[in-house]
């Protein structure tokens, strides 16, 4: 099987590159926007000397390049996607690009794609307190009220499940939770913001759904390679920490923060103030925190693996580990 990866220069593609490369994957062909980072091509190739490496550069939002991209290839696993920016470019980075792809991927007849989904699609807003978010979950019907990123995966899913029903390859989607490790970010907004010179601890006592960087990647390759075609992930790790628990963590071990507790009916009745003041305004104060976004990602849920666990998932580094890994990293940086 010659497995293609958009975006494998990011944070997490390179590491699929790895998790798919030892599980015996003997056709990579590795997809970037410009160059490889320096080092990785060569690295691969010195650490799995059997496999054919391919290296393929192209812009996703210009389709004239993107039949040379997947031709010859069985499986695509598109992790490629717009993590920041104006909302116009995350969704011209997320959907547009995937439109482009799934276009040049059904007119080759790829046999099987993997989409490389989110959290931020479930409709999560009207679950219990300390209910279980699992894969049957139903995603947001728009998704426009979970922000710009959001809105952008919900469309993104949406138009691959759609493109699955009219063209009939085999599908699989991961949603990873809040992926963590060296070279990533070092505070999720679940935790809380820097604001004013103070941090804010919005998340509380609500589980973080981490995923370790290599775990997720694992788990991207083994479903890729294994999982049954229509089936859709979560990826978390297990033992997950406290929102709290992570701060103080963090604390101890990277940075002193003046942190502001929040409490979760503090929040709500400010998301209701900012709210109304963007209304008034007209948009001069955007309403990052609204009521259905504060229900969607701060309410206190709790989260099961026992899905990729049922296709031969193991978790490689253990939460504590991991823990231990990113926050050293953090700290060794200016």
């Amino acid at each position: 099987m010659k497995v293609l990866i958009t975006g494998s220069g990011g944070f997490l593609g390179k590491r699929i590159a790895e998790s798919i490369l030892r599980r015996g994957a003997e056709e990579l062909r590795l997809h970037f926007r410009q160059k490889p980072p320096q080092g990785m091509i060569e690295g691969l190739r010195q650490q799995f000397p059997n496999a054919l490496i391919e290296v393929a550069q192209a812009n996703l939002l210009a389709r004239d390049s993107l039949q040379a991209l997947v031709a010859g290839t069985d499986c695509i696993v598109h992790a490629a996607a717009g993590m920041r920016g104006a909302a116009a470019d995350m969704f011209a980075n997320t959907v547009v690009a995937t439109r482009n792809l799934l276009d040049a991927a059904t007119a080759q007849k790829i046999q099987r794609i993997v989409l490389i989904s989110s959290f931020s699609v479930y409709h999560a807003e009207t679950l219990a307190p300390h209910a279980v978010l699992d894969e049957a979950t139903p995603i947001e019907s728009v998704g426009v009220e979970r922000g710009a990123y959001g809105y952008a995966k919900t469309r993104q899913e949406h138009l691959f499940l759609d493109y699955q029903k009219r063209f009939g390859f085999e599908s699989v989607i991961l949603r990873p939770g809040v992926i963590y490790g060296p070279g990533g970010g070092a505070m999720s907004s679940r935790v809380g913001i820097n604001a004013l010179g103070f941090f804010f601890s919005l998340g509380g006592r609500a589980l973080l759904p981490l995923t370790y960087v290599d775990n997720c990647a694992d788990a991207v390759a083994q479903a890729a390679l294994k999982a049954p075609s229509g089936s859709a992930f979560n990826v978390v790790d297990d033992d997950l920490p406290t929102c709290n628990e992570y701060l103080k963590d963090y604390r101890q071990r990277v940075q002193k923060l003046r942190c502001i507790p929040v409490p979760h009916w503090a929040f709500m009745w400010g998301s209701k103030i900012l709210v109304n003041y963007h209304r008034k305004s007209k948009g001069q104060l955007p309403a990052v925190f609204t009521p259905y976004v504060v229900n969607s990602m701060y309410r206190p849920l709790r989260y099961t693996n026992a899905a990729l666990k049922a296709i031969g998932w193991q978790q490689r580094v253990s939460t504590a580990i991991g823990l231990t890994t990113t926050f050293q990293h953090l700290r060794s940086k200016p």
